[in-house]
């Protein structure tokens, strides 16, 4: 099997934010996973200071062993902890003060100021070109590089390395939405995205894809553009332990309340959200439940900034909330008389399972990523159906219920010991690995590592 490396570009661009996305959270575990392999003893082959890299304009620079280490606690002190700090306690407590009508809610300005990510982008620029300037240590030959998030995936060129003898590119797609999708995203985005799924197809000896519709996209995106198809497996992500074990004694209101996660983008559907909560402002005035907006404001979203900013009948009903830390998410998940998540598309649908990992109700659009991720354990509706929407939504309030036994979730130990097995090229661990997760392989790989 070939030594491995990570690219950790994603954790060092991120390091400065204090939540998570769901692409960060996959960075942090695998960077993890590496470090365990490296206290086991795997890959004494390589020298310390080339376990992690971080792509530059011409290709692989080294992290040290020091500075990854330091990144790898940094982050994971700030995104991986189940406790709540001091900051997300009063948090979680003037949202719960909100929705019981205690207190008036003021928006809290974004987590991340301008200025402090103009100067991590300059650092991260002067970084990338002094590696490009100066020498640095070559990557040994048959060396294995795993790159989990689509973090420069575009510079094509930097990934040229990959073509030398011996070299082998394990890639984690997440989803082809610009390219399937591209009304959902910035304009330069599917040009982007298209370099960076050639990068993966060109380089890659084996494709892990977070869902079966995300694999499938793939398939189709290669034929269509006549690349080659390396092997694909599918890998859900597993459950983040906040929502595996959060403390049920948190004191909550009073007042029903639902909560929608994302990044408030065209692609969500907020507007659907928004729509209906002025009619039930209209219609039930304060008795109305409230929603919680969870997520930063993306783009192309002016048309449901203005609904919340000047809508009348939506202040007291609406909160929104930029960023909260998992172990204050699953604690407001715990109590939301249920999840709602309307999105157009979607790779996945990580809020889904984090709520049926909650055994909190949930109400997603009718969409495959979110048939795959909830199965039978979501109601699932037309993403336009404003009716049935709103007739779902009077149910819950009118009979709150908590979902007795939630559909199978997935966690990352699994994850992992599949993706070692996928990775050992062992055909009798890969026999198993196949009985175990039929849901999940799309195509198992032959001869990937080796």
């Amino acid at each position: 099997m070939n030594a491995i490396v990570m690219d950790i570009s994603r954790l060092v661009e991120r390091e400065h934010y204090s939540t998570p996305t769901g692409i960060d959270r996959y960075a942090l575990h695998y960077a993890n996973w590496l470090n365990e392999r490296r206290k086991r003893g795997a890959d004494t082959r390589l020298p310390q200071s080339l376990w992690f890299i971080e792509t530059g304009y011409r290709g692989a620079i080294p992290v040290g062993t020091n500075r990854a280490d330091r990144l790898i606690s940094t982050v994971n002190r700030r995104w991986a902890t189940t406790e709540l700090s001091p900051s997300q306690a009063a948090l979680l407590e003037q949202i719960f003060a909100a929705i019981d009508g205690k207190s008036a809610w003021h928006a809290a300005k974004e987590e991340t100021p301008a200025s402090r990510v103009s100067l991590e982008r300059l650092r991260k620029n002067a970084r990338l070109i002094a590696g490009s300037l100066f020498d640095r240590p070559a990557v040994p030959g048959n060396t294995s590089l795993i790159h989990v998030s689509h973090s420069r995936l575009d510079w094509t060129s930097a990934f040229s390395w990959l073509q030398e003898p011996g070299r082998k590119g394990i890639f984690y797609v997440h989803d082809l939405i610009p390219l399937s999708h591209p009304e959902y995203v910035r304009p330069h985005e599917p040009r982007r995205h298209r370099h960076r799924m050639e990068t993966v197809l060109n380089h890659a000896a084996l494709v892990l894809c977070n869902s079966q519709l995300t694999a499938r996209d793939l398939y189709t995106f290669a034929q269509e553009e006549n690349l080659r198809l390396p092997s694909i497996a599918v890998l859900p992500p597993g459950v983040e332990e906040s929502f595996m074990n959060a403390p049920q004694d948190v004191p909550r209101p009073l007042t029903p309340y639902f909560v929608v996660v994302g990044t408030i983008e065209p692609r969500k559907n907020h507007m659907l959200l928004l729509h209906l909560w002025q009619y039930l402002a209209e219609r039930d005035g304060s008795r109305a439940p409230r929603l919680v907006i969870v997520g930063k404001r993306g783009w192309e979203n002016s048309q449901i900034l203005a609904m919340l900013e000047r809508c009348r009948a939506l202040p007291g009903l609406v909160i929104e909330v930029p960023g909260l830390g998992d172990a204050a998410l699953a604690r407001l998940l715990g109590g939301a008389a249920a999840l709602l998540s309307p999105s157009f598309v979607e790779g996945y649908g990580m809020p889904v399972t984090e709520a049926l990992a909650l055994h909190i109700p949930v109400i997603a659009s009718n969409i495959p990523s979110h048939r795959e991720a909830a199965g039978n354990g979501a109601i699932l509706l037309d993403p336009l159906d404003g009716r049935s929407w709103r007739a779902a939504i009077d149910a819950v309030v009118a009979s709150p219920r908590r979902l007795s036994t939630p559909s199978a979730i997935h966690r990352w130990e699994t994850h992992f010991s599949d993706l070692e097995a996928l990775i050992e090229n062992d055909v009798a661990t890969r026999r198993y690995a196949a009985q175990r997760m039929p849901q999940r392989a799309f195509a198992m790989p032959n001869n990937v590592m080796s």
